[in-house]
């Protein structure tokens, strides 16, 4: 009789798995979080002890959902931990309004609306690896490498004579975005990329 009483309620929905609560002060890059209806990623985090018994938690967060990146201010709030699916895919083309994503594997695909991806598409071009975001059937968003490789679409000429040590010049990847690079670097070279703060790494 227990067993067929478990059963109803299971099916009935009244027993249903506990969400996992975070502390604000837990909170750390990668995590994810469910916070006043809406999905959080955590890109950096900071926390100051203060006279306040909890403390202060400085959260630089991407809304999955808009696309928005924020800071948050938090004192203790806990919250629903949300635990993500990461599908290894690769950028495949740009159909005009998303970014399609391919499995290598699958040769599945998904699509990302543009909106959500103001910062990542600065360096995906094709066959970048990426991580694809998925809660469910909902697909949220990208997670980038540390660090990828990009085509330098053009770039200043080269200072002849200069001899100052580390001296830069400006130039565009392929998406358009400016980054600044050694003078040797040269249009049409690959190099690497720091995904976290948008700056060359080196020529690969």
């Amino acid at each position: 009789m227990y067993q067929l009483y478990l059963l109803i309620n299971i099916l009935s929905g009244a027993y249903i798995k506990m969400a996992d609560i975070i502390n604000a002060r837990d909170l750390r890059a990668g995590n994810c979080f469910n916070f006043k209806g809406n999905l959080y990623l955590v890109i950096e985090n900071s926390f100051n002890k203060t006279a306040m018994r909890e403390g202060i938690v400085k959260c630089k967060v991407k809304n999955l959902r808009t696309g928005a990146i924020t800071v948050e201010v938090l004192t203790g709030e806990k919250m629903e931990k949300v635990i993500l699916e990461n599908l290894k895919m690769i950028f495949s083309y740009d159909d005009g309004n998303n970014y399609v994503f391919m499995n290598n594997e699958t040769y599945d695909t998904v699509e990302i609306p543009k909106f959500k991806m103001e910062y990542e598409s600065r360096f995906i071009e094709e066959n970048t690896p990426v991580t694809v975001l998925r809660n469910g059937d909902e697909i949220l968003g990208i997670n980038l490498p540390d660090q990828v490789v990009c085509t330098i679409k053009e770039a200043e000429d080269a200072v002849q004579g200069n001899s100052v040590t580390n001296a830069l010049k400006k130039a565009w990847l392929l998406s358009g975005y400016e980054i600044n690079v050694p003078q040797f670097i040269k249009s049409g070279e690959k190099v690497i990329i720091d995904t976290k703060t948008g700056k060359y790494v080196a020529r690969q």
